[in-house]
């Protein structure tokens, strides 16, 4: 007897931990209405500098453009994405509150609440002009209806 009291006691510790992983309540799931898009692209050099070459903004009308982040799995699943009359469907999947990728491409969100979402993606092109890296960004400013 005295030799499966720990194995209870253990059992029932394990049992009463509380679930600490918060990947259940991923709260950007569903359909966001894109109000804008920020398209930044600039290199990076070895000394620190950033030099901006290209800054493009676009404004969408109501419902005219949209990002639907559906979960498959637990943490992955499929975004659609409707922008410039152009409908895609990329894979999603969750890495952290603040981290999630669409495709291969990281996104890092920025604010997200019951009625806003805005992220940015983040994509290095390499090495394209010696001691230059050449960095893109999009940044989405979205809102629910």
């Amino acid at each position: 007897m005295r030799k499966l009291l720990p194995i209870a006691l253990l059992a029932m510790i394990v049992a009463c931990k509380k679930n600490e992983d918060t990947r259940t309540s991923i709260n950007y799931t569903g359909k966001w209405f894109i109000s804008q898009t920020v398209s930044l692209q600039y290199y990076t050099e070895t000394n620190g500098d950033t030099v901006y070459y290209r800054k493009d903004t676009t404004n969408y009308a109501d419902s005219t453009a949209y990002l639907n982040i559906r979960l498959t799995g637990y943490t992955t699943g499929v975004a659609t994405l409707y922008l410039a009359g152009s409908l895609d469907s990329v894979s999603y999947e969750y890495k952290t509150k603040e981290y999630f990728k669409l495709d291969s491409t990281l996104c890092v969100v920025g604010v997200v609440n019951d009625s806003t979402f805005n992220f940015n993606t983040l994509i290095y092109e390499g090495e394209v002009v010696p001691d230059k890296v050449l960095v893109t960004q999009d940044y989405f400013y979205m809102n629910r209806r």
